[in-house]
């Protein structure tokens, strides 16, 4: 596997505070700045996809991690939320906090472990300044 990966999309400005995101043939979507800073309503912001994307990056390494421990996940549902403020005059993200409900056919204690794993070992997660943790319900 290489060591190196490019990850691009475009923009094109619409107006105010819209835009419009596109990656390549396989999607594209509006945002908006959000309504808290003057965007408007209706749109997802910037700082719903910071979140999203942890929040993605903690199932898919995730299933990762399961899929190489040989265990299969059964039901995996979870919510993310992130926590804005102000640090020494800038705004920034402090915290995401990540809470799954999971259900898989491996042992708890083992699935806990692996948990852990992606806690520490998401990339995502290793790219951010913000704490991000995993609060994980195993049934």
């Amino acid at each position: 596997m290489e060591d190196k990966f490019l990850f691009s999309n475009t923009l094109k400005w619409n107006s105010g505070y819209q835009a419009t995101m596109f990656f390549g043939d396989k999607a594209s979507f509006e945002f908006a700045t959000p309504p808290e800073f003057h965007g408007p309503e209706g749109f997802i912001s910037p700082e719903e996809l910071f979140v999203a994307s942890a929040h993605a990056c903690a199932l898919t390494t995730f299933i990762a991690r399961t899929k190489k421990a040989g265990i299969n996940i059964l039901s995996y549902e979870s919510s993310a939320e992130g926590t804005l403020e102000k640090v020494e005059g800038v705004r920034r993200f402090t915290t995401i906090v990540v809470k799954p409900r999971i259900k898989t056919d491996g042992d708890k204690e083992t699935v806990k472990e692996i948990v852990k794993q992606v806690e520490q070992n998401a990339l995502v997660f290793n790219s951010m300044k913000t704490d991000v943790t995993i609060d994980a319900i195993i049934e």
